[in-house]
């Protein structure tokens, strides 16, 4: 019985259980608690781990505990399994961090979309696609100089050299 428990089947791993939000305990725990829109997420280009450490930058609108105003920078764990806060720029949060770092266990707070607030971090489309276009085309030119040198190299061999001088009895030399 023992073995078919522990070969059994395995229902959903989840590495990250909080308790029920409880905002009073999340308040005293946190030293800094406030309300503000992430305008930039900087996540790890190369990440070993969920529990990589990413940072949100928020715009400060109202704190509730602690000093801030400005701008905030808060880190997070990458992923929801390493219990990290999933931050999604344009949104508007109320934020429990401590020493600069947050948690999904923390208890922050979705309160919706800021479409007022001006977003840092993303490029904009048509730099993106215009860089895009200056690579294509400087790549379809380096191919066209590349293939015209080889066809130069590969042309100019004995085959193309004309025709073929006579000797002095009329005869070709070659």
């Amino acid at each position: 019985m023992t073995a078919a428990l522990v070969i059994g089947p395995a229902g959903t791993a989840c590495a990250c259980s909080c308790a029920e939000p409880d905002p009073v305990k999340n308040a005293e725990w946190a030293d800094l608690v406030f309300v503000g829109v992430v305008v930039d997420v900087d996540r790890p280009v190369f990440s070993t781990s969920t529990a990589d450490l990413m940072t949100a930058r928020l715009t400060v609108e109202q704190v509730r505990k602690g000093n801030a105003a400005g701008h905030v920078e808060v880190k997070t764990a990458m992923e929801g399994p390493s219990c990290g806060f999933d931050f999604v720029e344009g949104n508007r949060y109320l934020i429990y961090s401590r020493e600069g770092q947050t948690s999904l266990c923390s208890g922050n707070q979705l309160l919706g979309a800021a479409p007022e607030v001006e977003l840092e971090g993303d490029m904009p489309v048509a730099v993106l696609v215009g860089g895009g276009a200056v690579v294509l085309i400087a790549a379809i030119v380096l191919w066209w100089v590349l293939r015209r040198r080889q066809s130069a190299r590969h042309g100019s061999g004995p085959a193309d050299a004309g025709p073929a001088e006579a000797g002095p009895d009329g005869q070709d030399s070659a």
